[in-house]
């Protein structure tokens, strides 16, 4: 169970690290007596065996201990980004039922906000220490015995939630055994050498990856998220083994090291998220970064299905990989027709100990779980020698006039230009009902000239894939975890077309 490997492998070395946060050292045991004095505040102020809970917090040691103090009580975690819009996160907590959230003091001199809702008690951090007293002159807290309650391998745990592109997320409830299995069948090469640097922990990436370090006897290192130089000087200074990124930031990475070479010699580990790779990023990332580039296919709802490792990446830059031992992928046509090795459909999926439904979402978990598969809406191929090939996403598919395309097989190629920094397609109709296609184009450089994209679009061959109108923006609208919000796009037209006129 999490709790029991997480006590087994920290008491092997107490005094060993098991985080670094802004240029200090945390010692297991350290870690260990936060997540026990989090515990006994948490049980003094009434929280309960199954209640939820919602965790506000940044991207600090602090995150992790709360979130295993809440298992500790068997209470279930609900991550509530401390950026959503204020509205967005009471309906996260009134969703899923969570009556109490722990977040983060307000800045200094800041004036005290107040809850918005009268239902949900808000609990600083800073104000999270229990009245008895959690040692004896020093000595480490007792995690299993501080209470009579003991969670089981079916307890509830923790809320994963989707990535929402496509609306409100949806989300999952891990098992503590669940939970577990998820975090001992993600990472690859995890062991007490791992200096792993996570994404951002109220993701499901995030969270699964720093348990991975951290249970298996590493040392999981915290920079500031959404800062490349912090990204950069962290993984440097602190010899970081395994580290996330997206295709998005590559670039701007690439951009902060202009000379070619092995940026992160330490690095074993770079772990693409947020998306797939052309084989232009892939060069571009082996040529600044580290040969050690890994791409896999993975869903929040049910974990990771296929590895490209970065043998496969030199030969196949354009797969995800074979599915991971255990894993079944099929690939079937709307009717359900199970299609043969490389022909492209829907691809369903099979996952080892895989949930059986959406948390709290019946109607959802009618449409996407059916007959033990999860249905992933990612439209794709699998060769005959069992290689996963993604065309894109059945929701994000375009019609223009009978030709029926993906948006992510014309942004790779207008990212491969050598003045596109960050690509963005989707549609709006002109003055006759026609839909035609747009692309919103982020430069490496603001003034610079651009040469023409239309021209280059043709010599690549898009043929009728090739935008009729592009239109410079400093920044495309992009989630946490570096997911494109493609519904976003027309907005940021309009509001473009508005200030021109």
């Amino acid at each position: 169970m999490l709790l029991d490997k997480f006590l087994e492998t920290t008491l092997q070395n107490l005094g060993a690290p098991a985080c670094i946060f802004e240029g200090k050292v945390m010692s297991r045991a350290q870690f260990l007596n936060m997540v026990c004095q989090f515990a006994l505040a948490l049980h003094e102020r009434g929280v309960q065996p199954g209640e939820t809970v919602g965790v506000s917090l940044h991207h600090a040691p602090v995150h992790l201990a709360l979130i295993l103090a809440l298992a500790r009580l068997g209470a279930i975690s609900l991550p509530v980004h401390p950026r959503s819009p204020p509205r967005n996160k009471l309906r996260l907590m009134k969703q899923f039922g969570a009556r109490r959230v722990v977040t983060v003091p307000p800045p200094a001199n800041a004036p005290e906000r107040t809850s918005q809702s009268p239902e949900v008690e808000v609990i600083r951090i800073n104000e999270l220490k229990p009245k008895a007293a959690p040692t004896q002159g020093g000595a480490r807290m007792d995690l299993r015995g501080m209470l009579d309650y003991w969670p089981t391998p079916d307890t509830l745990g923790r809320i994963g939630l989707t990535s929402g592109t496509t609306g409100f997320p949806n989300a999952v409830c891990y098992t503590h055994a669940y939970w577990l299995h998820r975090i001992l069948n993600t990472v690859e090469h995890c062991d007490e050498s791992t200096r792993l640097m996570p994404g951002n922990l109220h993701l499901t990436m995030g969270n699964i990856s720093a348990f991975a370090a951290l249970l298996a006897g590493g040392v999981v290192v915290f920079h500031k998220q959404r800062q490349i130089e912090s990204y950069i000087s962290s993984i440097q200074l602190y010899a970081v083994t395994h580290a996330m990124t997206s295709p998005a930031t590559i670039k701007d990475l690439a951009a902060a090291l202009p000379l070619e070479g092995n940026a992160f010699p330490s690095i074993r580990y770079l772990r693409i998220v947020g998306g797939g790779l052309s084989e232009n990023l892939v060069t571009l990332a082996k040529r600044h970064l580290t040969p050690n580039i890994w791409l896999p296919y993975g869903i929040s709802e049910v974990g990771a299905i296929s590895m490209a490792d970065p043998a496969l990446l030199d030969s196949n830059p354009d797969y995800a990989g074979r599915p991971k031992p255990g894993v079944q992928v099929e690939v079937v046509s709307p009717e359900g027709k199970v299609l043969g090795p490389g022909e492209i459909g829907e691809l369903r999926v099979r996952v080892p100990e895989m949930p059986a439904e959406y948390y709290m979402n019946p109607e959802r978990t009618a449409e996407k779980f059916r007959d033990g598969w999860f249905y992933t809406n990612d439209i794709g191929t699998v060769t005959s020698d069992g290689l996963v090939r993604l065309e894109g996403r059945s929701d994000d598919r375009i019609n223009l006039g009978g030709l029926k395309l993906y948006p992510e097989r014309v942004e790779a190629v207008l990212n491969s230009h050598p003045d596109v920094r960050d690509s963005g397609v989707f549609t709006v109709s002109d003055k006759d009902g026609n839909k035609v296609l747009v692309a919103a184009v982020v430069l490496k450089q603001a003034d610079q000239p651009v040469s023409d994209m239309v021209e280059f679009c043709k010599e690549r061959k898009l043929g009728g894939m090739t935008p009729r109108r592009f239109f410079i923006v400093k920044e495309l609208p992009r989630n946490e975890a570096g997911k494109l919000m493609r519904a976003a796009l027309p907005e940021l037209l309009r509001r473009r077309d508005e200030s021109v006129h």
